[in-house]
């Protein structure tokens, strides 16, 4: 049987400039070692698909600037009742911004 395992940096490189980037939510599925090796390579203007929600793993991305677009139905880190922080202060800097946060 042939292995179909490859090295980190290797699975990472399927993740290039304008790709569609699929996670689940929750912390505790978060793939970081895999994220950190995306963000190192650097592909630009990705576009992010929350699964149930957003979590750590859309928000590290977003904190490194190569998000362009996120869908999701709802962004926070839930098991600290608050809010994204990269989501929220890139929220803010664009014109899209109208969550009320009280």
């Amino acid at each position: 049987m042939r292995t179909k395992l490859v090295s980190l940096e290797a699975a990472a490189k399927i993740v290039r400039d304008d790709s569609k980037v699929v996670m689940s939510s929750g912390f505790a599925s978060a793939p970081m070692a895999m994220l950190r090796e995306i963000a190192r390579q650097g592909p630009k203007n990705l576009h992010e698909i929350g699964v149930v929600g957003g979590s750590i793993n859309l928000d590290f991305l977003i904190g490194t600037g190569q998000v362009s677009v996120l869908e999701c139905c709802g962004f926070g880190f839930e098991p600290f009742q608050d809010i994204a922080p990269n989501f929220d202060r890139c929220l803010k800097a664009s014109s899209l911004y109208s969550l009320d946060n009280t």
